[in-house]
């Protein structure tokens, strides 16, 4: 959690597949216009083009996001004190996470699991049940801020109940956004969500960082302003650019809609109250008890923070800030990988039928990708340890000072660096296994999901009392755990007899585990002998090694370097299309992405 967080991507987004009754998919005939068509029709290529498409561009805004919160958030904690840093970054905005996730998530997920309806505002009526289950959530979340949990003394802030009321207005304003949002990423426009949401936050942020600047004393009430105006920019942005495709001639006609209206609740004739669609109306319900539960294991200890007196306000801000570095890999990368892997295995395979009455082909792909991106995460995370470890007094020193990378900062960030690993593997496998499970598999999961609260809050809360901040990320790591063994058992079943097993292939070699140690010892010396005496050649070994290390997995990565590749092509030679086939021997137009190519490849 930081003090800009794309919310997008601290709640899954994700699509999935519509509940499938005696073994045919329940599918309705598509509105003219909508691009998903070509799903339908089983062009597997270019949904995984979409996939890797959609992926890149979430990624790419999260790293300019990240960078420019990094930057911000390094300035503020200098002009802040601790105290009042944890009561934005982790109270307040822990509200504002609460309430989206708990109104929109399951409505969300629900809508995205649709392939095709015949009548469009059953869709569009059942998204807006989101902003009326949004007022009952939002008044006793506002409730429980204030009256539960302990307020900061005045001594700290004076504008506590103002940011508070914020956040709450902030949720209803961005679950009031929820259809075009929907509409949009039905239709795949994947740079409209990048585009809108990336200017939600950099004017959140700018605006923030201003404010801190001119009235430090002030910053929890300008905190709650600069949200409210993103959350208003962000409902201005996606009406606009419907209101301005539904007056083009030619943009309408790919449009599910005809008019600004029908992006609202409607009411068929005869009727007492709006149709939905029943089948995603159960599946909404499912995932909505089921948000309570993943909202607890994914924010439990700003939860146990916020209403139990386990660490103080400085140290929530300490662990705040060291949290948001330690977890910057996953929230730059995981995540968007993730929200892109779930939408291809949610249509790529029908949610509840035998993998043996499926597609084989696509079964195939899927076994095929779900491998090569847990090898890939897995990889992308030893890489973390290995630099993590042995930089994170510098980074802490360099990001916050001494106050940071003294006492428990250290030790924290070290801790988080291992933490990661479970986070890749976890995210990646309950995007599988979350894209297939039928309602009565979910509801066993919810279920399971009580047990393993029940046991990350007693873990955490005895963790906590030994280890301090540290007892949160070894019950965090407990609980990543348990479901990380539920979803391999789970694909394990779903694969039994199938000719491609998914788990059998993404095991790292031990060549490159060994390679991983040798590094690991060299930059643990570099870290005892030469950074007391020259921080920069200390920097020096480690870019060094890390080059070592990112032509050492080359191969294993090659996808994701090549896309890297491709698009630094794009900007260099400024050609707003994606750069067509150059020929066996060339892999861009621009010579200098050629070269580097080559000599990787």
């Amino acid at each position: 959690m930081v003090v800009f967080n794309n919310s997008s991507n601290t709640i899954c987004l994700s699509c999935i597949n519509k509940k499938v009754t005696g073994g045919k998919a329940q599918l309705g005939p598509l509105q003219p216009g909508i691009i998903i068509s070509s799903i339908m029709e089983g062009d597997a290529q270019k949904l995984k083009s979409n996939m890797l498409l959609s992926a890149a561009y979430d990624t790419i805004l999260q790293i300019c996001l990240r960078i420019l919160s990094f930057v911000l958030n390094a300035f503020i904690v200098r002009h802040v004190s601790r105290e009042v840093f944890a009561v934005m970054t982790v109270r307040l905005h822990l509200l504002y996470a609460t309430g989206l996730l708990l109104s929109r998530e399951a409505f969300r997920r629900a809508a995205l699991s649709s392939k095709g309806f015949k009548e469009i505002h059953k869709l569009i009526n059942l998204v807006w049940i989101s902003s009326i289950v949004a007022f009952p959530i939002t008044i006793a979340c506002y409730y429980i801020w204030l009256n539960v949990m302990d307020p900061p003394q005045e001594n700290i802030t004076q504008h506590y109940r103002s940011g508070v009321f914020s956040m709450i207005i902030c949720v209803l304003i961005e679950v009031a956004t929820e259809v075009p949002f929907i509409l949009g990423e039905i239709q795949l426009w994947s740079k409209t969500k990048v585009i809108v949401e990336g200017i939600m936050q950099v004017s959140r942020t700018v605006l923030f960082a201003f404010s801190v600047y001119m009235w430090p004393h002030q910053s929890v009430l300008m905190y709650g302003i600069s949200y409210i105006l993103g959350s208003l920019l962000y409902l201005i942005l996606y009406y606009g650019i419907f209101a301005y495709k539904l007056s083009n001639k030619e943009e309408s006609k790919k449009l599910p809609i005809h008019s600004l209206y029908q992006l609202f609740p409607r009411i068929t004739a005869g009727k007492y109250f709006p149709e939905i669609d029943t089948e995603l109306g159960l599946l909404a319900w499912s995932f909505f008890k089921q948000g309570w539960l993943k909202e607890v294991l994914t924010e439990g200890e700003w939860y146990l923070m916020s209403f139990f007196t386990l660490i103080s306000l400085a140290q929530q801000g300490t662990y705040q800030v060291v949290n948001n570095l330690g977890s910057l890999a996953a929230r730059l990368v995981f995540r968007s990988v993730e929200a892109a892997a779930y939408k291809y295995f949610a249509q790529m395979i029908y949610r509840g039928k035998s993998l043996a009455d499926q597609d084989a082909e696509k079964v195939n792909q899927v076994a095929q990708s779900l491998s090569k991106l847990l090898r890939g995460l897995i990889l992308i995370s030893l890489v973390i340890i290995t630099f993590g470890w042995s930089y994170s007094n510098l980074l802490l020193r360099i990001y916050g000072g001494e106050t940071l990378s003294e006492g428990i900062g250290t030790p924290l960030m070290r801790t988080q660096c291992i933490f990661i690993v479970f986070l890749a593997i976890n995210g990646i496998t309950e995007a599988y296994t979350f894209a297939v499970m039928d309602d009565a598999q979910l509801g066993f999961y919810n279920r399971l999901l009580i047990a393993f609260t029940i046991l990350y809050v007693s873990s955490a809360v005895i963790l906590s009392n030994y280890f301090g901040a540290i007892g949160f990320v070894i019950a965090n790591s407990l609980n990543m755990s348990l479901r990380i063994v539920y979803s391999f058992w789970y694909i394990h079943m779903h694969y039994k007899n199938a000719k491609n097993h998914p788990l059998s292939s993404f095991q790292i070699p031990g060549k490159l585990l060994r390679m991983f140690i040798i590094v690991f010892i060299f930059t643990q010396l570099s870290e005892q002998f030469v950074y007391p005496k020259s921080i920069i050649l200390h920097v020096l070994i480690g870019v060094l090694c890390l080059i070592i290390v990112m032509y050492a997995v080359r191969w294993d990565l090659q996808v994701i370097y090549e896309k890297i590749l491709k698009f630094i092509s794009s900007i260099l030679s400024k050609i707003v299309k994606t750069n067509e086939e150059n020929g066996s021997e060339k892999f861009s137009n621009v010579w200098l992405v050629d070269s580097l190519h080559h000599f990787l490849y």
